[in-house]
């Protein structure tokens, strides 16, 4: 089962979501700026990405979402851009939500240009978020389909994105107390906070890389057989002319 999105919204508001979104928006804040000239388009829950849109706001931002806070109302696997227009797009719980992630990312890849940025947030299955969904409580975090860091990384490779960096954060149990979880603060100020690993949410840092083909020698056929040299392939423009 997925996550749905009112769901999501909802912990937000609890206790450890909000540590959880605070923790989210400041690692995002601290790996993205934007600058005047890019179009950037925001996908997630609106109580976070109204936060990081303030800190990050141009004329050519955009949130995208069915609901009445979005700029432009739109389904992630039909966004109204042309290919190769977008500089930046961030997804916060997106892949948590989609019964197709796959076809979320061939969007996305679509409108992003060529070295565009791609940001991604999701949930953390290897945390305590993974072991409330086996344990017996009651928590929006049982019964669900989570995608693994490994299982992400594998489909940027396979789509030829540059991932630069990858946090983990949030080490607090997502525990309904607020007592509690004030308690269990220290998890995320010491030794514990600066292992990147087991962290409730996870935030990929990538890039688009960008394959060109230059000609080096035009092919030609001789007794049914295909000879000369073919086009070869450059990675970011490095290329000699």
């Amino acid at each position: 089962m997925n996550f749905k999105l009112s769901e999501i919204s909802t912990w937000y508001k609890t206790a450890s979501g909000k540590i959880n979104a605070q923790l989210i928006i400041d690692t995002v804040n601290k790996a993205f700026h934007a600058s005047h000239d890019q179009n950037i388009i925001y996908i997630g829950p609106y109580c976070l990405m109204k936060e990081i849109i303030s800190k990050n706001y141009n004329f050519n931002s955009f949130y995208i979402s069915l609901d009445k806070n979005a700029d432009i109302k739109a389904k992630i696997h039909s966004l109204p851009f042309q290919e190769s227009t977008v500089n930046c797009v961030i997804l916060v719980n997106t892949l948590d939500t989609e019964e197709n992630p796959h076809a979320v990312f061939r969007e996305v890849d679509r409108i992003l240009t060529d070295d565009g940025k791609l940001i991604i947030s999701g949930f953390n299955k290897i945390s305590f978020l993974g072991l409330c969904s086996l344990l017996p409580l009651k928590s929006i975090f049982r019964h669900k389909k989570y995608i693994s860091i490994s299982r992400l990384s594998d489909w940027m490779s396979l789509l030829s994105y540059d991932v630069k960096y990858i946090f983990n954060v949030n080490k607090i149990p997502p525990v309904a107390s607020s007592k509690i979880t004030k308690y269990l603060n220290f998890l995320n100020n010491n030794i514990f906070s600066k292992i990147n690993y087991f962290g409730n949410s996870y935030i990929f840092i990538a890039r688009k890389r960008t394959y060109k083909h230059i000609a080096i020698k035009n092919w030609h056929k001789k007794n049914n057989i295909i000879l000369g040299k073919f086009s070869k392939p450059a990675i970011n423009h490095n290329y000699e002319k």
